[in-house]
């Protein structure tokens, strides 16, 4: 640290803009190595970023976590809480504003570009921590204030960053804990696919959290306790875990109001991505490909096929290859059901009060009122055998649409938060219930093709640029749930209801790469390359990758924002 420090000294009475000349070479500081990836051009300009590297060893950790992508993940996400919290605690001791930050995580465990362990083969040899903080250097004037600048860089930070060692071994145990809770859960995921099941919830899950915009577990809640029906015990890692394992097919959660149907699907929506130990949904696991479908009245449609669920709408429009600015809520649900089925999802999560009651059901006397010819909509119902038959599952929230209970293989009924299976009851019901019109003729539902990349993107191209001479690279933008890059605009809300902003950032970054980079391949090919990099080498190689504070979102999620994309007016 040396080195720094006399370069400090050099800067005293200087010009703010001296602080650039940090960049560009590493400096060692301890343990760790210091780079400065972005710095300020002023005091008031956003802060500056510095990255600290350091090898596992020199931090008491063992290496051999180093070794396996799921041990790195999990004490990545342990390391970034620990150093997170003491940020946050110096933050309240002092006043005014803390010169220093760093992502503060959700509930979900995802590759973050704060906090990434990298392996071996990554860095000759050696598994390392490497940090990103966010630091406001000290001026006063525009001018370098030199001795806050020591204070700041030679003392504060480095006293932060003795979050990051693991010398203790309680502090070993919990970040152990916190390993062996993923590996449980990646296991399970693994067992639970093995076996044919879309999803598992263990007995004792909280699934309740604390409020409709909290992701926090409730207090108090109800733990989750299986129909013996549905029971099933998995052996991993060493444990007998039991729960409720929902079989593949078509699945119907009833139940009265607010008596936990959403809830419970609301858990395994979630369940496509690990969460943190103590969250209680920590071993709910679900098929990772898994979208939640919904009605979205207003959302842009690029060219998806909706056929299957719409003939030819009036004046000739084709439904084959669909455009429009603002879909219906019928039509809107029928694109995100097939542009979910085009970029890999073989599990669709669909809730009642969330759709278009025409996409779901069409009863008998509607039929009858409005024939066939007059009416361009197919619902869901109709179609609902022929995609089990295709390989895709449901599982549906329904508190009116009784017609699914004659295609439900598997039915539960929620009470006081607690499932029953009630698929016997559920087709002695169905099959007392008067016969509806006959089910239409109905062409091949067709299969998934994804489209190619440039058929996605050559539209969105021209926008990807600066917006003045004064930015030297297209820059990632958030408005609330409103994502620009370049002038190039999404909205996401239908996405991310309760993401955390750096899942934004990170899906910005994502896509700001892909349609830079647009190959000739299906649009699915190129998302699943690029995520793999960033699921083995974090955000490092992309241009701009430490920026901003990222989180990688799923595939099927970064494939919905791209479909919604568009010019800005």
């Amino acid at each position: 640290m040396k080195e720094l420090y006399q370069k400090l000294r050099s800067f005293n009475g200087k010009n703010y803009g001296l602080y650039k000349s940090l960049g560009g070479k590493s400096w060692p500081f301890g343990d760790f190595t210091l780079e400065f990836i972005h710095v300020q051009g002023d005091p008031f300009a956003p802060a500056s970023r510095l990255k600290f590297s350091a090898p596992l060893d020199l931090l008491g950790i063992p290496v051999e976590w180093g070794n396996f992508s799921v041990k790195r993940l999990a004490l990545a996400d342990f390391l970034l809480r620990k150093l997170a919290s003491e940020i946050a605690s110096r933050a309240e001791e002092g006043e005014g504003k803390f010169p220093v930050s760093v992502l503060v995580p959700g509930e979900e465990v995802l590759v973050r570009n704060a906090l990434w362990v990298g392996g071996p083969s990554e860095n000759a040899g050696k598994a390392m921590v490497e940090v990103v903080l966010s630091v406001d250097l000290p001026g006063e004037k525009r001018q370098i204030d030199v001795p806050a600048a020591m204070e700041l860089l030679t003392s504060l930070i480095p006293d932060l960053l003795m979050a990051l060692y693991l010398n203790a071994e309680t502090e070993k145990k919990k970040a152990l804990d916190c390993i062996e809770s993923l590996e449980v859960r990646e296991a399970l995921l693994l067992e639970t696919q093995k076996r044919g099941f879309v999803a598992f919830v263990p007995n004792g899950s909280v699934l309740p959290r604390e409020s409709g915009t909290s992701d926090l577990p409730k207090k108090g809640a109800i733990p989750f306790q299986s129909p013996k029906e549905l029971l099933q015990t998995f052996e991993v890692c060493g444990k007998q875990i039991s729960g409720m394992a929902i079989p593949k097919g078509i699945t119907v959660i009833a139940g009265g109001a607010y008596h936990g149907k959403s809830t419970l699907l609301s858990a395994l929506e979630s369940a496509v991505v690990p969460h943190i130990l103590g969250d209680g949904r920590e071993w709910v696991v679900s098929d990772p490909s898994a979208m939640r479908i919904a009605a979205e009245p207003g959302r842009l449609v690029k060219g998806t096929r909706i056929a299957p669920f719409v003939r030819e709408l009036p004046f000739g429009v084709s439904t084959e290859s669909f455009e429009t600015s603002s879909a219906s809520g019928s039509t809107s649900e029928a694109a995100n059901v097939m542009e979910a089925l085009e970029f890999g999802t073989r599990t669709l999560y669909i809730d009642e009060d969330a759709s278009a009651v025409n996409f779901l059901i069409r009863d008998s006397r509607m039929r009858e009122l409005v024939g066939e010819r007059d009416e361009p909509l197919i619902p869901l119902s109709d179609r609902i055998a022929e995609l089990k038959s295709l390989g895709v599952n449901m599982v549906l929230v329904v508190g009116a649409c009784g017609d699914y209970l004659k295609v439900a293989d598997t039915v539960l009924v929620m009470k006081n938060y607690e499932p029953f299976c009630e698929t016997v009851k559920a087709k002695e019901i169905a099959a007392r219930s008067p016969e509806q019109c006959p089910l239409q003729k109905l062409p091949p539902f067709g299969n998934f093709e994804c489209r190619k990349l440039p058929q996605l993107s050559e539209a969105l191209l021209p926008g990807i640029k600066t917006r003045n001479a004064f930015e030297r690279q297209v820059k990632v933008r958030l408005r609330g749930s409103e994502l620009s890059i370049g002038y190039v605009r999404a909205d996401l809300r239908a996405i991310f209801p309760k993401a955390e902003t750096a899942k934004l950032s990170g899906l910005g970054l994502f896509l700001l790469n892909l349609l830079q980079n647009a190959e000739n391949v299906p649009a699915n090919e190129a998302i699943r390359k690029l995520h793999e990099q960033i699921r083995n080498v974090g955000f490092r190689r992309l241009p701009q990758g430490f920026s901003k504070d990222s989180a990688l979102p799923r595939m099927e999620e970064i494939a919905s924002a791209l479909l919604r994309m568009s010019m800005e007016n």
